[in-house]
Order: structure tokens, then C-alpha cells, then sequence
């Protein structure tokens, strides 16, 4: 099952994925993110639980998508951090904390700003 899901994460990249598709993604969590805090302000909070739904889909996808076999030392890391960021998501949506939301953003800029633009997500050491 797993070797079938690496086979087909590299056909849908027609290939490995390399970070630059990953930084479309992460700027799509950022919006979600901006929305959902932006919505918990104006009190919306039916578009509060929307982008939260959409951020915490976004970040499952981006885990399936990830290479976790031994030796993949990226895609385990990522994958840490994107369980932390879901952690995230729900404690802003139960507590209704936009500043919550602005930690999961800045979490995002970080990641972003520090993953070598050349990487590729299965095999970085």
C-alpha cells in the first residue's frame, strides 16, 4: 500500500514534488489562516469554521503526501510540524483566539522562509 502511494505522489509531480509546489500550498494555509481570524474578529462564525476545515484539509493532503519511509528525514519533519499546525488550528477554533491563528501564520513564514528553494520533499538529509 505505501510503495502504491509513493507511485502515485510522484506520477501526480510527474516525478518527486519539489518545495516550490509546497509554497503554493503554504500560502493557501496562510490565507486560510488570515480568514479564519479576520471571520473570529467580525464574530462569522460559520466562515471561522470553514477556513479552519479548509486549512486542517489542506494540511492532511500535505501529509499523504508526504515520503515518511526510513531515511526520508524531510518528509518526517514535515510531517511533525504539520500535526503541531493542526493542533494549532483547533485550539484557535475552540478557544476562538485570532492570536492563535497568528502564531500558526508566522509558523508557516518560518517554515517557508527556511526550506532550501532546490530541495526536493522525499530525500534531503
Amino acid at each position: 500500500m505505501t510503495r502504491d502511494m509513493y507511485g502515485y505522489r510522484a506520477a501526480m509531480f510527474d516525478g518527486q514534488p519539489s518545495v516550490h509546489w509546497l509554497r503554493q500550498a503554504w500560502r493557501a494555509l496562510r490565507y486560510y489562516a488570515s480568514q479564519a481570524a479576520a471571520a473570529m474578529r467580525a464574530g462569522d462564525r460559520s466562515r471561522q469554521i470553514d477556513m479552519i476545515l479548509r486549512a486542517d484539509q489542506l494540511l492532511t493532503l500535505l501529509s499523504g503526501l508526504l515520503d515518511t519511509s526510513e531515511g526520508a528525514l524531510l518528509g518526517a519533519r514535515l510531517l511533525l510540524i504539520y500535526n503541531a499546525l493542526q493542533a494549532a488550528l483547533f485550539r484557535a477554533n475552540s478557544r476562538n483566539d485570532p492570536d492563535e491563528l497568528a502564531d500558526f501564520e508566522l509558523a508557516i513564514d518560518e517554515l517557508a522562509r527556511n526550506m532550501p528553494v532546490e530541495s526536493k520533499i522525499s530525500r534531503v538529509a
